[in-house]
């Protein structure tokens, strides 16, 4: 997934503030405050984890198990709305990540469609998909050698056959 617009992040903790009862009813204040941000809103990415060394506030709905607040900055963590409040309104254009936890969010296409990977996340899907790339090429190669070697069969070409099926092994076997 890729970036995601301060739109459709706002939109969407609306929907969640209307749709579900927090925990701490003190993160209602501190979410519409961040909705209603833009710079906070250009700077906030969801995630599905608690991001190291990164700010991270955790906010839970009662129907969830999970702590109901919780802020974490490098090399600290609090459970006081009024801090992570704070430090936020100090600092609008630093990088901040939320995760919500409430009822159903596995199966929500919305909240799924936020969640933003993270850098090394995204350097471990692009190095996957280089390989990825390097064995479809391998086996797209393979299977056009083949119909070449077939066509050479039916035409009864024993020169090009021997030299095709010798590329052809070398390809398999490499």
């Amino acid at each position: 997934m890729g970036w995601v617009s301060t739109a459709k992040k706002s939109d969407f903790l609306t929907w969640f503030l209307t749709q579900h009862q927090l925990k701490n009813p003190e993160a209602r204040r501190l979410l519409e405050y961040i909705k209603t941000n833009h710079h906070i809103l250009t700077n906030l990415s969801f995630s599905d984890k608690i991001i190291k060394n990164e700010r991270t506030i955790i906010i839970s709905s009662v129907q969830s198990d999970k702590e109901g607040f919780t802020y974490y900055e490098p090399h600290s963590k609090t459970d006081a709305v009024s801090k992570a409040m704070g430090t936020i309104m100090n600092n609008p254009t630093q990088r901040l990540y939320l995760v919500l936890h409430y009822h159903g969010k596995q199966s929500d296409f919305r909240y799924s469609q936020l969640i933003e990977p993270t850098r090394l996340e995204s350097i471990k899907q692009y190095e996957q998909s280089a390989k990825d790339a390097v064995v479809t090429d391998k086996v797209v190669e393979i299977a056009l050698l083949k119909s070449r070697i077939n066509k050479a069969l039916d035409d009864r070409d024993e020169a090009l056959f021997k030299e095709l099926a010798g590329k052809l092994k070398k390809l398999q076997d490499s």
